[in-house]
């Protein structure tokens, strides 16, 4: 029986501190359900520290690990997008998208693509849902994520969503495939991490069915700086509301350019 590959995406500005932790995180048998395996796609977007030189070094040790690199920073969802293109170059059943910034953890990746594996075409770490929480964010960000929560489940209701602004999620390829052939004008408009909701909404146009599980989602585990940019990303997810919409099965209205 042929394995079914999960490509794990890892988009890094600036994480050399955090690489050690992701190496303990992925390094040695890492749990995924039978008749899986798996390969970390490290995407380097242009980090100004060691990130790509640690990044290579961990490759040289761990062959599952592939390192891209963007010669210059093109911003959290280009880095996605560059690990969705491998991952699908790659022939895989599954792509992961997680923070690396250790926050994430990783052992709940087998929960997401066993729900995958049994027809979810997207599933969200959630911290929203029940048992999801959040450890040790600041009281700032944490009203922010509130509000963007409901102002984006008011405008854009999915079936199954609680939790639109977190970037740690299991698609599988051959919807995002799909979603990504369908965009007539390039895939994302925007740099910011706004760009995690713009892929959520724009994967969800060709989703059939989007599961949670919970995420708890551990800050105080993060060694990195914070590479959001609260007001612009603010500013972003006001345009989203400004962009042309079309009814999916998940939803009345939906970003597609």
């Amino acid at each position: 029986m042929l394995e079914k590959l999960v490509v794990i995406v890892l988009p890094m500005y600036n994480e050399e501190l955090s690489i050690p932790l992701l190496r303990k995180m992925f390094d040695g048998d890492f749990p995924l359900p039978p008749s899986y395996d798996y390969r970390i796609v490290a995407v380097n977007d242009g980090s100004q520290d060691d990130t790509l030189q640690l990044a290579n070094n961990w490759a040289r040790e761990n062959p599952r690990l592939v390192v891209l690199s963007h010669t210059q920073n093109m911003g959290v969802g280009q880095a996605i997008l560059t690990g969705f293109c491998e991952a699908i170059r790659m022939g895989s059943h599954c792509v992961v998208t997680l923070d690396a910034d250790a926050s994430h953890p990783g052992n709940i990746i087998r929960q997401m693509v066993e729900k995958s594996d049994l027809g979810a075409d997207i599933v969200i770490a959630s911290r929203f849902t029940a048992g999801g929480k959040q450890v040790g964010v600041p009281p700032l960000r944490q009203l922010y994520s509130l509000g963007a929560r409901i102002l984006l489940s008011l405008f854009f209701p999915l079936k199954g969503v609680k939790d639109y602004t977190v970037g740690f999620r299991a698609y599988k390829t051959s919807v995002l495939y799909q979603a990504l052939s369908q965009s007539e004008e390039s895939f994302l408009k925007f740099r910011s991490f706004a760009s995690s909701v713009e892929i959520l909404l724009k994967v969800a146009t060709v989703a059939n069915k989007i599961e949670e599980v919970p995420l708890v989602l551990r800050y105080d585990h993060k060694v990195s700086p914070s590479k959001l940019k609260l007001w612009l990303t603010i500013r972003d997810y006001l345009k989203l509301f400004l962009l042309p919409q079309k009814s999916c099965p998940l939803g009345r209205g939906l970003v597609i350019s």
